[in-house]
């Protein structure tokens, strides 16, 4: 889009700090984008201790929401405002949970998503899905970790435990594995 404004001479390198609204200004040429004019930049999007954590969502963004799709800007600026809104422990989590739901990449938290039987008692987690004891056994997941996980996301005074964190992050891994996304040694050991 601007070519050359990483270079140390530009004058519109300063500008470009990642996770920052930006005020652009262009010139339209003959084909594509044309030639970039002005930037402006505005207020950050996030703190700056969240910085890390807000690159991390965006390179699983990147990957969610292809180049051409309809939808992807509006979905990430709201998991943006969850990792604001949430704190570093559990603001990543609840924002890649989010895209991940929004993506189309997971089911409701109520019932298997192999048989559709809805249990109320422990399910599993396994190979990135939620199963009944019927239908296969995995890693433990609690009624109270996805009601948890339900409060996280919307907002509720709900704090996970280490351990209800550590079992979120490992779901979430094991779901991006599944359509071919390794997470960041970062976010895997947060």
């Amino acid at each position: 889009m601007a070519r050359g404004a990483r270079r140390p001479k530009s004058g519109f390198r300063a500008s470009l700090e990642p996770l920052h609204a930006l005020q652009i200004s262009w010139r339209s040429g003959r084909t594509g984008m044309g030639t970039l004019v002005d930037i402006h930049r505005g207020q950050g999007l996030l703190e700056p201790s969240f910085l890390l954590d807000g690159l991390e969502l965006l390179a699983i963004a990147s990957r969610l929401f292809q180049e051409g799709d309809p939808h992807g800007f509006d979905e990430t600026t709201a998991a943006l405002s969850l990792l604001a809104e949430r704190g570093q422990q559990q603001g990543l989590l609840a924002a890649v949970w989010y895209m991940l739901d929004v993506a189309g990449w997971l089911g409701n938290l109520s019932h298997c998503w192999q048989c559709g039987r809805e249990v109320e008692q422990t399910m599993f987690w396994q190979h990135g899905q939620l199963v009944c004891d019927s239908c296969g056994k995995g890693m433990r997941v609690s009624a109270g970790l996805r009601k948890s996980i339900a409060g996280v996301i919307s907002g509720g005074h709900v704090r996970l435990s280490m351990a209800d964190a550590d079992t979120l992050r490992e779901m979430i891994r094991m779901v991006l594995q599944e359509h071919g996304i390794k997470a960041t040694d970062s976010f895997v050991n947060y």
